[in-house]
């Protein structure tokens, strides 16, 4: 989590509030309630209400309805569109050495287009299996990444693929085919389709800053099941979610 917009800067200039109201400027907690996100620095301090806060420009502020209107409107696209979802468990969270355990593909009517296990060729660690739930046991006799990846292909096509945390799921793949066809082949196998972040997307609907990042906060993929098909149904539900403009699934993440 970032840390608190109210956290100590020393060196701002002190106003009194007359002064911070003749200059436009308002404190965090305000421009919130008014549904405008500060993300530049405090350019001074006040006493408010008894306790000193610090200032904010207004001007540079974001619209957090206009954010979260720009979400809707994606999701809307996206579920018009011929898109698909994907999803991977893996043995961990490095995209260069770790490997796909399961992946699976829904279109936007939630139809199944892919949904397999796979030996990763690498035991699974315990704390990979705490997780998602597949074991070794699992995943033996189960294809190896090559095996699958001719009809992982199929079903992507060349359409846009919406992943929730592309960042992760694109250069782990990535890596998966560099490790089947060499690595000039997997840039182009992922270069064939657009990768669209759900997650990105949904940091707007929730409108949430990050001090730390400079950017909006991430969160969960609200009912994640922690499987592959059933992760690509939760974001499915969640683009519904985010285009009909209703508030957050579980209130949290």
């Amino acid at each position: 989590m970032g840390s608190s917009p109210e956290a100590d800067q020393p060196g701002l200039p002190r106003i009194t509030w007359k002064q911070a109201m003749a200059q436009g400027l308002d404190t965090y907690a305000r421009l919130r309630k008014k549904g405008l996100q500060p993300v530049g620095p405090p350019v001074a301090v006040t006493e408010f209400e008894r306790r000193e806060v610090k200032l904010f420009d207004p001007g540079k502020a974001l619209d957090l309805e206009q954010y979260a209107a720009r979400a809707s409107a994606w999701a809307v696209e996206r579920l018009r569109s011929d898109a698909v979802i994907l999803d991977t468990e893996t043995t961990g969270v490095d995209v260069e050495h770790d490997r796909v355990v399961q992946v699976a593909v829904i279109d936007m009517r939630g139809r199944e287009l892919l949904d397999t296990l796979v030996d990763p060729g690498v035991p699974i660690p315990p704390r990979a299996s705490d997780i998602h739930g597949i074991t070794d046991r699992d995943v033996a006799g189960r294809p190896v990444f090559a095996e699958i990846l001719p009809r992982l292909t199929e079903a992507l096509g060349r359409r846009p693929v919406v992943v929730y945390n592309s960042r992760f799921d694109g250069p782990l793949l990535r890596a998966e085919v560099a490790r089947v066809h060499g690595a000039e082949h997997a840039e182009q196998w992922t270069r064939a389709r657009p990768w669209k972040c759900a997650m990105t997307v949904y940091s707007w609907y929730r409108g949430q800053w990050n001090v730390e990042r400079g950017d909006w906060r991430w969160h969960r993929l609200p009912n994640a099941r922690h499987g592959a098909l059933g992760d690509c149904r939760a974001t499915l539900a969640l683009l519904h979610e985010m285009a009909a403009g209703r508030a957050d699934p579980d209130g949290g993440g």
